[in-house]
């Protein structure tokens, strides 16, 4: 779960709808600049898919006594995490091993930004590199069982798969800070554009309105995008779980809508 600030309180946007936004951006991708992700169902289905493990989480969510709100994503401590991206890694499967391949591939993403190995206590950080061992073993299995299917014979080299990762390591730090709601600028570092090179996008709230962003440089196919994704407002504290699962379950559905268009061109100084 990840929360925008909003009055007196948050909009709660569950991993999965921010991920469906993730892949709303992914279908819309591509242009001269930035190749179309390919293959382009198996790929965008993945970005769409990567906080599947995060379903059964997000039916009983569990409360963060610090805050008074259920956990946001990046405060479960590693068991917990491990488990739900394992899962999620199975859930995706049944939809597909390209897919999957790129859901656990989303992992080494995940724990190469957040995990600290360097700070964190050695159990964890084991158990952090038992969890990868044995995805970087899907993952191998993966392209051993697709390498025979004509379809993916140009999609499963090192330089095609780590395309894809980082593709989808951007929509998903791009619809992070659209669901967070940003209000001023934010880097997208490492996007693949053509030719093998790597560009940061820049997103920009020009109103201060999280609602109406520019993105430059511009990586979509159409001139304009528009993206939708759904929370639950939650206003202010709870002290006990029940009382917390009760008001998300309870709370009335709101639609969060985004619009990106190109940044206005620079005028040449006189």
């Amino acid at each position: 779960m990840l929360f925008r600030r909003d009055g007196d309180g948050v909009i709660a946007i569950p991993q999965p709808s921010h991920a469906w936004l993730s892949g709303q951006m992914l279908r819309a991708w591509g242009n001269g600049t930035f190749p179309a992700p390919a293959p382009r169902e198996e790929t965008c289905l993945g970005a769409e898919l990567h906080d599947i493990g995060w379903l059964g989480w997000e039916a009983s969510p569990t409360l963060n006594p610090g805050t008074g709100l259920p956990h946001a994503f990046q405060e479960l401590g590693p068991e917990r995490h491990i488990a739900i991206w394992g899962e999620g890694v199975g859930r995706a499967l049944a939809f597909g091993r390209y897919p999957a391949l790129l859901v656990s591939l989303h992992a080494d993403t995940i724990y190469g930004a957040y995990f600290d190995f360097e700070k964190a206590a050695p159990e964890d950080a084991a158990l952090v590199r038992r969890f990868l061992d044995g995805q970087h073993r899907f993952q191998r299995d993966c392209i051993a069982a697709l390498a025979g299917n004509p379809r993916y014979a140009a999609e499963l080299t090192p330089e095609a798969l780590e395309r894809n990762r980082l593709l989808i390591a951007a929509v998903d730090r791009m619809s992070l800070v659209i669901c967070w709601g940003i209000r001023g600028e934010a880097r997208i570092p490492d996007v693949p554009c053509d030719s093998g090179r790597r560009e940061e996008l820049r997103i920009r709230s020009p109103r201060g309105e999280p609602a109406e962003l520019t993105v430059d440089p511009w990586p979509f196919a159409a001139g304009r995008v528009e993206l939708v994704c759904e929370g639950r407002r939650l206003r202010g504290r709870f002290e006990d779980e029940a009382a917390m699962r009760a008001a998300l379950e309870q709370a009335a559905p709101l639609s969060l809508a985004a619009t990106l268009v190109p940044a206005a061109p620079v005028e040449p100084s006189r």
